[in-house]
């Protein structure tokens, strides 16, 4: 079992060298208001309806059946303030296999377009989106992979537009408490917005795990920008009589290539497979006061 699991992880590492300039960082921002609460640390959590945007392989090997989740949130919203509409969810197709798809929007308020002698000529709202299918494997009792495809599209001008298919590959190890997650996402070719330069997608490498004891979980990630660069974060959760869930965590960023630091704290409620989920971002110039809030339904 451990030689598969190094040899997976080695072909990972592989599978993500790329750099120079990057474009659709957004790719890299997670919607899921229970992993941003603990600081982005979702990698090796668990699956919950985001399995897609965390670790597409933990879906079968999760307790859960079917989970879906709509959510809402506000990105920056001293800065840009960008609005983040997402769905998701995944479900199990008998012992071994789990479906999942994802669906985010990130819009940006309307700007005017005005010509050389300063005239309205009208406006235009940015926006990007992304919408992915996988698909996770279980290789033994413990073990899954997991798999998936994302079609991605931004809009940052009138003449500016770009698209482009990526794919993500990713492990899970599962066992009495004890969780890994490993997973290399954003593969894909060169991206163009009409001009003659062209830039890669934002591929990252992402290692984490996590340790449940009765009430209390405890998580870590580290990711590795394949334009040079770490980040890394740690998180906790304590969940009060299986209803109410506390969350807090503190990610170490980078502000020039991807997510600064920040710190986060959120809340979970729970009651008949019916959860609330909420997140709050702060102790950051560029991210205070982001918030991501979702709705699920799980069995």
């Amino acid at each position: 079992m451990k030689k598969n699991i190094t040899i997976i992880i080695a072909a990972l590492c592989v599978l993500g060298q790329t750099a120079q300039a990057q474009t659709m960082q957004f790719l890299n921002i997670n919607p899921d208001p229970e992993s941003a609460a603990v600081a982005g640390t979702g990698v090796a959590r668990g699956a919950n309806a985001y399995a897609l945007d965390n670790n597409m392989a933990a879906s079968s090997l999760s307790e859960l059946q079917f989970a879906a989740e709509v959510g809402y949130g506000m990105w920056q919203p001293k800065a840009f303030k960008e609005g983040v509409i997402s769905a998701a969810g995944f479900a199990k197709l008998g012992e071994k296999l789990a479906i999942g798809a994802s669906f985010k929007n990130f819009g940006q308020p309307e700007y005017s377009i005005t010509n050389a002698d300063g005239r309205t000529m009208g406006t235009f709202k940015p926006s990007e989106m992304a919408v992915g299918l996988g698909l996770s494997c279980k290789l033994g009792d413990f073990l899954a992979l997991g798999l998936d495809a994302k079609y991605a599209s931004s809009s940052i001008a009138e003449e500016a537009s770009a698209s482009s298919v990526a794919a993500d590959v990713s492990l899970a190890y599962s066992n009495e408490g004890f969780q890994f997650g490993a997973a290399v996402a954003n593969l894909g070719g060169k991206v163009s917005y009409g001009g003659e330069s062209s830039y890669s997608l934002p591929a990252v490498g992402r290692v984490g795990a996590s340790y449940a004891f009765e009430s209390l979980k405890a998580s870590a990630q580290v990711d590795y920008l394949f334009s040079g660069g770490l980040m890394a974060g740690v998180g906790a959760e304590y969940t009060i009589e299986e209803i109410v869930s506390l969350r807090a965590g503190f990610h170490y960023g980078d502000s020039a290539k991807a997510i600064p630091t920040y710190a986060s704290a959120g809340l979970g409620l729970n009651f008949e497979g019916i959860r609330l989920n909420a997140a709050y971002l702060l102790a950051s110039e560029v991210l205070g006061g982001s918030m991501m809030f979702g709705l699920s339904y799980t069995f």
